[in-house]
């Protein structure tokens, strides 16, 4: 079997140590590289062409953000974890631009959990989006709280249902999720496209386009909310 190439970027000796014990726990991950800040993580990532490149939002010379996109102007096709103790949502919509397939967004103290980090290196591998959980509730409350000046309203449905695609989650979990068979989850599925204006390409590139959408729908709330993406 082919090993998955990870890239690990962090300021912390320690969490380099403790992603790269997890990741290779798995017989089909294997750990390319290591940086200790942004600039390096950009050189390295140049060197070693890794399949993932696990990113710390908060690196001296050059934050995880800004890293994220220099990887992906000369290798598109790598997929980026950010690791961040914010949840700030515009540092989840900056992370997005130019498409968020191949792309996650993760909160450190979900950590805990140590098949979290492994399952969703496999799930952008694959070219799926994923948002913490945490983050996707706090984005689904502020959209309710400012339905008025949305583009696009879903349903409660609708948006439980969007935010375990955005979470990364498969139809089978889904269903068992919210207690639908697989028709009901097509079904929602395709009301959501329609809301956004999805008619055309796979169902997959149509699930990255409307979390896409999803995340798009920060920008347009007023700036003197604006403390509701930080707070």
């Amino acid at each position: 079997m082919e090993q998955l190439q990870i890239l690990i970027a962090d300021d912390s000796e320690f969490m380099r140590i403790a992603y790269k014990r997890i990741l290779e726990s798995q017989s089909n991950f294997r750990v390319v590289a290591m940086a200790s800040n942004g600039e390096e993580a950009v050189q390295k990532a140049a060197e070693s062409a890794p399949d993932v490149a696990i990113l710390d939002i908060r690196m001296p010379k050059v934050d995880g953000i800004k890293v994220a996109h220099e990887i992906l102007k000369k290798r598109p096709g790598t997929g980026i974890v950010i690791i961040s103790a914010y949840d700030d949502l515009l540092f989840v919509a900056d992370l997005m631009l130019n498409g968020s397939g191949r792309k996650a967004y993760l909160l450190k103290n979900s950590l805990s959990d140590i098949s979290e980090l492994i399952r969703i290196v496999e799930a952008v591998n694959q070219g799926h989006t994923v948002l913490d959980s945490g983050i996707v509730h706090k984005m689904a409350r502020l959209f309710c709280k400012h339905s008025d000046v949305l583009q696009t309203t879903l349903t409660d449905v609708e948006q439980d249902l969007l935010g375990l695609m955005a979470e990364g989650y498969d139809d089978a979990y889904i269903c068992r999720a919210l207690h639908m068979d697989q028709q009901q989850v097509e079904d929602n599925a395709e009301s959501i496209y329609g809301k956004f204006g999805l008619d055309q390409g796979t169902a997959q590139e149509r699930r990255l386009k409307a979390i896409q959408a999803f995340v798009e729908q920060i920008h347009t709330v007023p700036l003197s909310v604006a403390g509701d993406l930080v707070g």
